[in-house]
């Protein structure tokens, strides 16, 4: 099977959320990822709830990849994590901004044993500025970028601020961070040279927030403008039964819309709401998607996993972990005509790799490995 990035090799440091979709993305493409975890393993394998010992989030943000056990304050451990380095085209790390310099494995030391490195710094604020040294999680960049002053209820734009589930300010910067480590990847193929990334939290969720620019030249915050000026009907509506979302703008799509419900003009979502309420989502969606007007029911975990939509698009797989058993979790998004994605291994378990890395990317003997496990270096 062809894999878009089966020659790019990644040592992957990262913990928690925002490294390890990272890594995971670019595993699903087809890069080696090698997971480099304490001895004593990071903190998402124990985050409940456990499953016959093994955690969900753990499973699914370290598929496809290898793992290896290094002791970092072990001088063998360091060795061996420098001789890893000279056989990878790309190191990713989200420890606090000068953990690593002060382990003396910063960017500028592994230049010197790899001088085409690329390296990925992951953080909250990023390497540089007043807040660089305070620590960070996603509701930390939430809050920083705006994001959590624009969530929430229109009818109460001055009610508490509201967190996004789903933790968008470590998944969203994994993004950018995936982007970044392919776009050097590009350069260092074109160049020959290597460079250090610097990914932070708060950078990538004020970059999605185009509100900004709004904001920069009115004043005025998204639900300011919205009661100010009358642009369509977009939002969440209740029917009888559930929930629905319409989208629909000025022009041509509220034209239909006011034509499917029965209304002379649309200049509030007020007569929406008394539309939808009587009637079931199925019949809203049904209606409105007759009319060319998007609209789509608000799906619960478990409608979104049986949607007749989504498992046409592949979009919920089943694999098997050697102790979870068999688990459904989401699948690699883009399809690709001839390089797919693909969910190839499960989560590894601790050290799992560590004879074969060590063996057949390093030259380790058995017995050295054993050694090495004695001395508390893996």
């Amino acid at each position: 099977m062809k894999r878009a990035l089966d020659d790019v090799r990644i040592l992957d440091l990262t913990h928690v959320w925002f490294g390890p979709f990272t890594t995971m993305l670019l595993a699903d493409m087809g890069a080696e990822v090698i997971k480099v975890e304490p001895t004593w393993g990071e903190m998402t394998r124990f985050f409940p709830p456990l499953v016959n010992g093994v955690a969900p989030n753990f499973v699914y943000f370290n598929r496809n990849k290898k793992d290896i056990t290094l002791n970092l304050k072990n001088e063998k451990g360091i060795q061996i994590f420098k001789e890893l380095v000279k056989k990878v085209d790309v190191v990713v790390e989200n420890f606090s901004p000068g953990t690593m310099e002060k382990l003396g494995l910063g960017y500028e030391e592994l230049k010197k044993i790899k001088p085409d490195i690329i390296y990925a710094q992951l953080s909250g604020y990023g390497q540089y500025g007043p807040y660089t040294a305070r620590p960070s999680f996603d509701i930390i960049a939430q809050a920083i970028s705006g994001l959590m002053r624009l969530t929430g209820d229109d009818h109460d734009p001055e009610g508490p601020p509201i967190a996004t589930s789903q933790a968008p300010g470590d998944l969203i910067p994994a993004l950018f961070a995936v982007i970044s480590i392919l776009t050097a990847v590009h350069y260092k193929k074109r160049t020959g040279e290597g460079q250090k990334i610097d990914v932070a939290q708060g950078d990538c969720m004020i970059a999605v927030i185009p509100a900004f620019v709004g904001y920069s030249l009115t004043g005025m915050t998204p639900k300011e403008l919205s009661k100010k000026f009358f642009t369509g009907v977009y939002g969440t509506f209740k029917t009888a039964d559930g929930y629905v979302v319409i989208g629909s703008p000025m022009g041509g799509i509220l034209d239909r819309l006011t034509k499917a419900i029965g209304a002379e003009r649309i200049e509030s979502r007020a007569i929406v709401d008394e539309w939808t309420k009587t009637r079931t989502s199925k019949e809203v969606v049904d209606t409105l998607v007759a009319a060319g007007v998007p609209v789509n029911e608000v799906l619960d975990m478990a409608g979104a996993m049986k949607d007749p939509h989504v498992l046409a698009r592949d979009m919920i797989v089943e694999t098997v972990h050697p102790r979870a058993g068999k688990t459904k979790m989401p699948n690699f998004p883009v399809k690709f005509s001839e390089t797919p994605g693909r969910i190839l291994t499960p989560a590894p378990e601790l050290g799992q790799h560590n004879e074969e890395i060590l063996n057949k990317l390093l030259g380790y003997t058995k017995e050295e490995v054993a050694k090495l496990k004695k001395e508390q270096a893996i």
